[in-house]
This record gives structure tokens, sequence and C-alpha cells, in this order.
């Protein structure tokens, strides 16, 4: 009698043939690459070095081996020397190397291994960070630089990944900085999960993710009620004014979005809604340099 297909395979049966995977030798990542080969695909492994620790490239080294192994292609890249190690610049660099690497390749489909312990902890930092658009964690696929971002595995959670990776007896390297709570989603994984659960009870975590999904699809369905009005070079005051109030944001925040204006936050968007009802000021500050304004009945962007 057949094996039943277990959730970290079956989750990725839908994806393209020819796909890009990221690697960086940690327990999912390499759970992630096992299961693709298995359901039969053979994707290109990249692995990105920050340089950050003097294990780094060890990591590398085993990446490389582990992708030699399967007969699969490697392609590695590397961060240039900072002093200053901040995640933003990390994400940025390796998010660049991956963009590159696609286009030279002609591959635009990258699988991450992202999964449902990740995006609890995403949804908890984004409410906590107040994000202009709201929380909602991360999509299953997005578009960024060029790339088609994949994460199949935002419904699998982290322990049956890990039972996963002992069921095949697959071996992975321990990242150090993963204890470090200076960084903020290692402390929202070790201290203030842990505190929420004591508190609340373990269903805490399984409670925020469904409520990351249902914001997720909601803030979907305000995208596309809002996508025609977004992309339009200038706001009809009438128009928007006439729209429920969370239409109104979110018209507002991706039409900002789309003129390029960014770093934004809910009072950037909240002072540009202003503009709606407040007929003494015709003008609002946003970012590097840029403003809106109210002029005929419009409002616009210079």
């Amino acid at each position: 009698m057949p094996q039943p297909i277990h959730p970290c395979e079956s989750a990725l049966v839908s994806l393209p043939e020819s796909l890009l995977v990221g690697v960086s030798g940690g327990v999912d990542s390499v759970a992630l690459l096992h299961a693709l080969v298995k359901i039969g695909r053979r994707p290109v492994v990249l692995h990105f070095d920050h340089g950050w620790r003097a294990e780094s490239g060890a990591d590398a080294d085993f990446v490389k081996e582990l992708v030699c192994g399967l007969g699969l292609e490697y392609v590695g890249g590397k961060m240039r020397v900072s002093k200053k190690h901040r995640e933003a610049d990390a994400r940025a660099a390796r998010y660049a190397f991956f963009a590159k690497t696609a286009k030279r390749l002609g591959i635009p489909d990258l699988v991450l291994a992202h999964h449902a312990d990740d995006q609890v902890e995403t949804f908890l930092m984004q409410l906590l960070r107040g994000s202009g658009a709201a929380g909602r964690g991360m999509d299953p696929m997005s578009l960024r630089g060029g790339l088609i971002l994949h994460r199949p595995w935002l419904g699998v959670w982290k322990k049956e990944i890990v039972a996963y990776t002992w069921r095949h007896k697959l071996t992975w390297r321990e990242d150090a900085t993963n204890a470090d709570t200076r960084h903020r989603r290692n402390l929202i994984r070790r201290r203030v999960l842990p505190y929420l659960q004591k508190q609340f009870g373990k269903p805490v975590v399984e409670n925020l993710f469904r409520a990351a999904e249902i914001a997720r699809a909601e803030s979907e369905w305000l995208d596309v009620l809002c996508a025609a009005a977004a992309q339009e070079p200038e706001l009809s005051v009438k128009a928007l004014r006439a729209a429920p109030l969370a239409q109104q944001r979110r018209t507002i925040l991706r039409w900002l979005q789309a003129r390029g204006v960014e770093a934004l936050s809910f009072a950037d968007v909240e002072a540009v809604r202003a503009l709606l009802e407040n007929m003494n000021s015709a003008k609002v500050n946003l970012s590097v340099g840029r403003f809106a304004r109210r002029r005929a009945g419009k409002i616009f962007v210079e």
C-alpha cells in the first residue's frame, strides 16, 4: 500500500517545473530542497553568504557539497564586507543576488522555505511595528524585482518540517545567531510568543496564524477594489470621499506607492486623507522631499 504523501511534499506539487530555490543550509531550506527533489523537481540552488559569521564559509561549503551530491546546479553569492550588520541591508543584497541570477538564467520562479511559524512571527512584527497596510503576514506568491516568490510552506508548521528531516535522516547547519534576541524576529520567537503562550495558552500561535490568514484575504480583496483608482495619475476628491473609510485608506496607500513614494506610515496616509475634508489645507509633506496637493477637486503628488 503506497505511503500518503507528506505535507512538506504535497504543498510543492503545484509549483512550476523550472525553479530556483534559496538554500541557507539551515533545517528549513535543507528540508525544502530534499522535498523538491523527492517529488521530481530539479531546481537550481542559490546560496548567499552574508559573511557576518566565521562559520558562513563552512555553510556555503556544506550547501555546495549537498547540491553536488544531488547532481543539481549551484550558484553562490557573497555580500560585500561591511562593518554595519543591518538586517535590511542583508535582505536587500540577498534579493538583489537572487534577481540577478534569475535574470541571467531566465528562471524567474524562486521557492523559499518560509513556514507557518515564520508567518505568525511576521504578522506579529507587522502589528507591533505599525505597518501602513496593516498586518497581513507574507503572501504565498508575490513579485519582487523581477522575481516570482513562492512560499508554499506557509501552511506547514516548523514541527512538521523538523519531523520530516528526522524521518529522512537529513543533516543541516545551525546558525548560532538565531539565538540572539537583539534581532527582533528572534526576540519575538524566543521571548514574546512563549510569554503569550504561557499567559493565553498554546492555541495563541494558531489563533495568530488564523488572524493573519483572514487579514491577508481581506487585504487582497481591498487591493482589488482599489486597483483601478490606485493607477490613476490623480485621485478624485469626490469619488474618494464617497468610498468607505477602509477603501479610502487602501486606495491612498496603493496610489502613493504607485507614485514611488516610499517608507509610508499610517500617519502619511491619514495626512493625505485629510485633504478630502480639510479645505484650509491643500498640501501635505511626504517622504524624500515630495508633497501631496489638492487642486480643482484632484489630489496629486509632486
